[in-house]
């Protein structure tokens, strides 16, 4: 089934068969686009002052139309022509979303309480409760009864508030307003005047005159001038004397020198090169004695090399130097002592960072993948770093990784072994292992570099995943605890979080989990992470290579490998490649289960195909997915994406 605007539609309303909701789930979850496509239809969805689409003009949209498209009875291109209104205007967004869920709860029975119910029921008996009306002659003669009347259902009347309640608002603003009252008051009276204090003006006029009067004036006469209480001393008047003296003038100095130094550094601890704030999220530290992950839940004092590790979805926040780095999703990063002269010092193992520019402006010394990167931003600036991974298809070995540059704002001069490069304004630009700058752009910068909190989806699931931490457990037993939860955002957290700390032999096995709702989710996630774990550096690839050897033998090893790495473009349009896939795909093995999943993916990127409906979990000869992969090979259209089909 194919992603649209209708089939997310139906897929958030829960009108989707059940193997519907695991396909167009996973598609979501592979998708960056349609996450947050799903986090706006929830929030323009919950907008109260959201308007309806206008009846007239180029915006208008006729209900009728949007009824159609709900129904799939438009036209492919009426169909494109308002999707791509939806996509563009949270108005028909909201509007088409509401009417789906409305008509979603259409047939759905209504849920009356039992006690409701009942006083319903006693509220009329039918014909016999009409008062006047002679009951029916009947052939028996009966005894008659008398029923009792049924009293009418009176709502008592409600209990009366408490006094608090009821007059403590009101008392509330009264005392509100006495308080400003009260504060206006001292604020606007003027302060009475000291006994001995002069007027400016005053001193100086006066100090003129007592300064000219003292030339003439014997000494004599000096105490009795002096007290007299309304006449300063002719010292008082050096307040604006033209010549300051010697301490006046150090004092103003000391004070520019002040406004021009570098803000001072962070309270670190003594002998420490730096500070993690205390996280709101998960923060890992390595410890190299044990061997494993501590979870900081205070703020820490960080000392040279200390290994730092932020999990997806939170954001955490260091200390280095003079500066303030934040740690985005998951990112790994190596603290450095700074000398006075730079902001911070660090290297960047993996993931994304946010440097909050100094002042004064002062350059920033990252390093990766053995290369010294020096980043100079204006003071106060926003500017993001990733280190972005990379592989060619079909290669075990990854590529040396690249770090892309983000700026909010200009100027930023990016140095890089003898290469300069500088973002006038706004922009990004890639530095090569070389230190070659490519990619250059000159747009806004994406989202996590300039918003503090991860979006609102992102932090739900955060929320729930963080409950598995404590403090007392080993990171990786928790890990593999939120792994196996039902919550599949929460699991695929978990899985990724497992690659970040390096333990993959607990995720080799979920290629082969089966039986469960999460089965088919867990077995593509365990997938893309290990092949985000290929793409780190050589060593994670041998380290993936002995796990696969140990937990499935060599010969199925080696073909899980195989179908991690994929296949070369060459490798992709030989014909025998795609028979061996989906021979792979008519295997009965329980233990192959992973293989058979991996095999279906390879064959989905390579031919561009949907899964059509075969599950590795249930494939048996006759079953209506394999026998459609089949009649694909046997007719010759399977071929990979872009290729032209062999004539004969």
């Amino acid at each position: 089934m194919r992603l649209t605007l209708r089939t997310l539609l139906a897929w958030l309303d829960d009108t989707l068969s059940p193997s519907e909701v695991r396909e167009i789930g996973r598609q979501v979850s592979d998708s960056p686009f349609a996450k947050d496509l799903v986090e706006r239809i929830h929030k323009v969805a919950r907008q109260r002052r959201l308007s309806v689409p206008p009846r007239t003009g180029p915006e208008a949209v006729d209900a009728n139309v949007v009824a159609s498209y709900l129904d799939n009875e438009l036209d492919p291109d009426s169909v494109a022509a308002l999707e791509k209104k939806c996509l563009t205007s949270d108005v028909h967004l909201a509007e088409v979303a509401s009417v789906h869920q409305v008509l979603s709860l259409i047939g759905q029975k209504a849920k009356v309480p039992a006690e409701a119910r009942r006083r319903m029921y006693h509220l009329i008996k039918g014909r016999e409760s009409v008062h006047g009306q002679a009951p029916r002659a009947s052939k028996q003669t009966e005894p008659e009864t008398v029923s009792e009347p049924v009293q009418p259902w009176v709502t008592p009347p409600p209990p009366p508030r408490p006094w608090f309640e009821r007059f403590g608002p009101v008392g509330a603003v009264l005392a509100l307003i006495l308080v400003l009252c009260w504060s206006a008051w001292k604020t606007l009276t003027p302060p009475e005047p000291s006994p001995n204090f002069v007027p400016k003006a005053a001193i100086n006029a006066t100090g003129e005159r007592a300064g000219a009067a003292a030339v003439a004036l014997p000494v004599a006469a000096g105490p009795a001038l002096a007290a007299r209480p309304d006449e300063p001393k002719a010292t008082e008047p050096k307040v604006d004397s033209e010549e300051p003296d010697d301490k006046t003038a150090a004092t103003v100095a000391k004070a520019d020198a002040k406004k021009q130094a570098p803000a001072p550094a962070f309270d670190v601890p003594p002998g420490a090169v730096g500070l993690a704030k205390k996280p709101v999220g998960v923060l890992l530290r390595y410890n190299p004695e044990r061997r494993d992950w501590d979870r900081l839940s205070e703020a820490t004092g960080l000392h040279e090399q200390d290994r730092l590790l932020g999990l997806e979805p939170f954001r955490s926040s260091i200390e280095l130097g003079t500066a303030l780095v934040d740690l985005v999703g998951e990112t790994e990063v190596w603290a450095r002592a700074t000398p006075p002269s730079e902001a911070a010092r660090f290297t960047l193992t993996r993931g994304r960072v946010v440097l909050h520019g100094t002042t004064p402006s002062l350059p920033f010394e990252v390093q990766f993948a053995g290369k010294t990167v020096t980043i100079t931003s204006p003071s106060g600036g926003l500017i993001g770093l990733q280190r972005l991974n990379r592989r060619a298809p079909g290669v075990p070995t990854p590529l040396p990784p690249v770090l892309r540059v983000f700026a909010s704002d200009g100027p930023v001069t990016i140095s890089a072994a003898g290469h300069e490069e500088t973002l006038d304004a706004a922009g990004a630009v890639s530095v090569e292992p070389t230190g070659a700058f490519t990619d250059k752009v000159n747009k806004a910068p994406p989202a996590w570099v300039t918003e503090t909190e991860p979006p609102s989806f992102d932090q739900t699931v955060g929320k729930q995943f963080q409950k598995f931490f404590r403090n007392d457990r080993p990171i990786v037993s928790t890990l593999v605890e939120a792994s196996e939860d039902d919550e599949k955002d929460v699991a695929r957290k978990a899985i990724e979080a497992l690659r970040a700390v390096g333990d993959v032999s607990y995720i080799v096995p979920l290629l082969n989990k089966r039986g469960d709702a999460t089965a088919a989710a867990s077995r593509r996630q365990a997938i893309g992470v290990l092949r985000d774990y290929l793409s780190q550096d050589a060593d994670s690839a041998k380290a993936l290579h002995e796990q696969l050897q140990r937990d499935l033998g060599n010969d199925l090893g080696g073909a899980v490998e195989k179908l991690l790495v994929g296949y070369t473009p060459k490798e992709a349009a030989q014909s025998t490649i795609y028979a061996g896939l989906v021979q792979v795909l008519g295997g009965t093995e329980e233990s192959a289960v992973g293989l058979r999943e991996l095999a279906l993916d390879n064959l989905m990127t390579l031919t561009g195909r949907d899964d059509l409906e075969y599950d590795p979990e249930k494939s048996k000869p006759d079953s209506k997915g394999l026998r459609a992969w089949r009649d694909l090979l046997r007719t010759g259209e399977l071929r990979a994406v872009g290729s032209t089909p062999k004539t004969k």
